[in-house]
């Protein structure tokens, strides 16, 4: 299985949520990327990322929870926060195929 840091540098986009561990947004969104995540199968990644300890908030510059970004070769191409509906994420992920 390949790592997050592997994913987000293929060359098929990675559409990643960032959230805070343990939160009702981490529940809800479970779902949500699951759906996406099984039409984009073979044409997109589809990742989630707890951040417990606040080291990804850092890293990766995150202002809130949820945060979506796609990344592609790694680097990234589109950012957004906030709760999403499936058709806004698979929208993100269209304009990045």
């Amino acid at each position: 299985m390949k790592t997050f840091e592997e994913k987000i540098k293929e060359s098929i986009p990675t559409l990643v949520v960032f959230l805070h561990h343990g939160s009702q947004d981490a529940v809800d969104v479970k779902y949500l990327t699951e759906e996406v995540k099984a039409k984009y199968t073979d044409k997109a990644n589809v990742v989630r990322a707890d951040d417990p300890h606040g080291k990804l908030k850092v890293t990766y510059r995150l202002e809130e929870y949820p945060t979506w970004i796609v990344f592609k070769e790694g680097q990234e191409l589109m950012r957004e926060s906030g709760k999403k509906t499936a058709s806004q994420l698979e929208d993100m992920i269209e304009r990045s195929l």
